[in-house]
């Protein structure tokens, strides 16, 4: 119900701007016909406009001021689920009585529609029809005629059709068959039944109708005298009655058909407020299509040449999947053989472990990995099942726990895994695969190592994306990008230094600083400052290794800013004065591993974010809770559950604690999803990836609304 409110807000959003477009420009214009296309194309746009989906991938890091002006709506990283409980009773929350209200309201104007549509018909078989020059006259006393509808003319018969008036008349509802009225009629009815919300399609129905007339009018006027046209529209709306001229003047919708007929027939029509519809309808279109999707930058790796081996799975009498001719095998070495002919980077070696069909067994794969000096490893494959069409799309499969390059395999995975969202048609998703009995090409491996499943042949929608060789270049440049970024990171690791104004010369000024900043925090004498003051001294004095203990943690850093024994959480400042984070320091380090720690970053440039976006972390944290709805429920504790934790320049995660809602199962809930969930993107900081903490908000609300 959500999706479908948000949408009608786009629709009503649209249809305002391009009705008020109308209002402005185009209304009592004598142009009828473009208005006619104009208001029936308004309604369309308005509906498609916010259906339509193009995706405009910018630098996630370096968002352009165009980019994020179009963001004008974006999503936060707090996920929030809410949960009602059953208890036999019958349950009902605003989400649902409002759409129940709204199909209720689109039910009784269908109902309405057919009604008018049976009264027509009836009042069709129930009176003579008469074929003139191809449309069926129906002479009527039937009150609202004479109309038209389709190819039908249901006359009034005390209006003489004979007499000018009634030719004149009739010359108006032929008009409206003619120009096929009532097709508009029906299309924006039904549209009405649909959207009834919106007002601005009222209006437009409203302008709609008076449009139709000016048109008929037009026609029926032709040669004819105005002022004997003009007491015929008020015949025509008023048979049977007499009518004071005077009042029935001022009734507005034959106002404006009397002030359109004196209009002069051959203005110096301005065509500029006609063709201004092409930029506004453009500008429109795209701010209701436009979607802006984040994309990691590749920086063009430059650093040591290494060596990627690309196995290209099965081949030789080992066809793996077969569906319809295609085979696993022939599909795996077209996208391997691509992967190297894309590769410009001079830096990456990419050697293919085949380059025609021949059978190889996986230990030999290994071994010409290690023969080569590998430095990453990764085998392409397509995915396939006996219960066809179930399962779809893309899936990336690691080593499993006691893997030595476990680590470096999640993150090669994640990069390949996440340069995929950037142009893949099918099913992308949200995690890594670790396979339950592993693959054993993955854990021999001397090397990082990671197996794509690049789509499912069992699958019709899968195995028409990939038996096209377009698509098949598509997933190579991808699972390049992802290599490329992967390495290129991984230098950036290798080569990052402290980024902080700050630096320590040894170990025993970190530590000097750290007890003076904690004496400075504590205003008032007492035990701790004592303490701390004591340590100080002895520490000036003789410049011994001190052996300070969690309990001097600053405590407003919380838990976790808890290190291990021997260790001190020392504040970082930048040339300002501004903290800008912490490194945990033991005395027994040397200067240079003191030199060498990282800093844990507590304001970032770019803040980490979780693979794929907002977007992707509400679909994992969703699915983690609905795999525990029935534990959280029992607990029955609404509220929102902040953890933070520390995303590591590798993308792990460590030092994870819970702000809020401790003791409580959401807390563990959330805590074993950031745990066990996927490698986040680090953050970034003067252009480096570097160590820094996150904090996600999660919330879980329990309703018992009950009716």
């Amino acid at each position: 119900m959500l999706t479908f409110a948000y949408y009608l807000l786009k629709v009503i959003i649209c249809s305002g701007i391009l009705y008020g477009y109308y209002l402005i420009a185009l209304r009592n214009k004598i142009f009828h016909r473009w208005n006619r296309f104009y208001l029936l194309a308004a309604i369309a746009l308005s509906l498609a406009a916010p259906l339509i989906k193009i995706n405009i991938w910018q630098n996630a890091e370096k968002p352009t001021t165009v980019i994020q002006l179009l963001q004008a709506v974006s999503t936060g990283d707090e996920f929030v689920y809410e949960y009602t409980k059953d208890k036999g009773t019958f349950q009902i929350n605003a989400s649902n009585l409002s759409f129940f209200i709204y199909i209720v309201v689109s039910g009784f104007l269908f109902a309405f529609l057919v009604q008018t549509l049976f009264k027509i018909n009836r009042l069709k078989k129930n009176n003579k029809q008469t074929i003139v020059e191809g449309i069926n006259f129906i002479n009527t006393d039937a009150k609202g005629t004479p109309f038209s509808f389709f190819n039908n003319i249901f006359w009034n018969e005390n209006i003489d059709i004979k007499s000018s008036t009634g030719e004149q008349i009739f010359k108006h509802e032929v008009a409206h068959v003619q120009e096929k009225h009532s097709y508009d009629k029906i299309f924006i009815n039904i549209v009405l039944i649909l959207f009834w919300i919106n007002p601005f399609f009222w209006l437009i129905r409203k302008e709609l109708n008076m449009i139709h007339e000016f048109i008929a009018d037009k026609k029926a006027l032709e040669d004819s005298d105005t002022a004997a046209f003009a007491a015929m529209i008020l015949q025509a709306t008023y048979p049977q009655r007499q009518f004071n001229i005077t009042n029935n003047y001022f009734y507005s919708p034959l106002k404006r058909r009397l002030l359109m007929l004196t209009k002069n027939k051959n203005p110096k029509i301005n065509y500029a407020s006609r063709m201004l519809v092409l930029p506004l309808t453009a500008l429109v279109f795209f701010a209701f299509t436009l979607k802006m999707k984040n994309v990691n930058s590749i920086n063009y790796y430059s650093g040591k040449k290494i060596t990627v081996v690309i196995d290209a799975g099965h081949g030789g009498d080992d066809k793996g999947v077969s569906v319809n001719n295609i085979y696993e095998k022939d599909l795996a070495l077209s996208i391997a053989k691509e992967i190297k002919d894309l590769n410009n980077n001079d830096k990456i070696n990419i050697i293919l472990s085949r380059e025609e069909d021949k059978t190889i067994s996986v230990k030999e794969r290994v071994l010409f990995s290690e023969a080569n000096k590998a430095d990453l490893f990764v085998s392409i494959h397509a995915d396939g099942e006996e219960n066809k069409n179930v399962h779809s799309g893309l899936g990336v499969l690691i080593p499993k726990d006691n893997n030595a390059y476990l680590k470096e395999s999640k993150l090669l995975g994640s990069e390949i895994l996440e340069s995929f969202k950037t142009n893949y048609q099918l099913q992308i998703p949200d995690n890594l695969r670790q396979p339950d009995k592993g693959v054993w090409i993955l854990n021999a491996n001397q090397c990082p190592a990671v197996l794509i499943e690049t789509g499912f042949l069992t699958t019709q929608k899968d195995f028409e994306y990939l038996s096209k060789t377009k698509n098949q270049k598509i997933i190579a440049q991808n699972i390049l990008n992802g290599i490329e970024k992967y390495v290129q990171q991984k230098s950036n690791r290798d080569i990052i230094q402290d980024t902080a104004a700050v630096h320590f010369n040894s170990k025993e000024d970190a530590i000097r600083n750290y007890l003076q900043q904690r004496i400075s925090g504590i205003k008032e004498n007492n035990a701790e400052k004592d303490f701390l003051v004591g340590k100080l001294s002895e520490f000036n004095k003789t410049s011994i290794k001190l052996n300070i203990k969690n309990d001097t943690i600053p405590k407003k850093h919380g838990k976790d800013s808890a290190t291990k024994d021997n260790e001190v959480n020392v504040a970082i400042y930048d040339s300002t004065g501004n903290p800008i984070g912490y490194k945990n320091i033991n005395p027994k380090m040397t200067d240079d591993e003191v030199r060498q720690i990282p800093i844990i970053f507590t304001k970032v440039e770019v803040e980490p974010s979780f693979p794929g976006g907002d977007q992707a972390w509400a679909r994992y944290i969703k699915k983690i809770i609905e795999n525990k709805i029935d534990e959280l429920v029992k607990d029955n504790q609404s509220g929102t559950c902040r953890i933070r934790f520390i995303v590591n320049a590798d993308g792990t995660v460590s030092n994870i604690v819970i702000l809020s809602m401790q003791g409580t199962k959401l807390a563990e809930v959330a805590m074993e999803a950031i745990r066990k969930g996927p490698s986040w993107n680090p953050a970034m900081q003067n252009g480096h990836i570097v160590t820094a903490y996150k904090e996600q908000p999660i919330t879980f609300t329990i309703s018992e609304n009950k009716i």
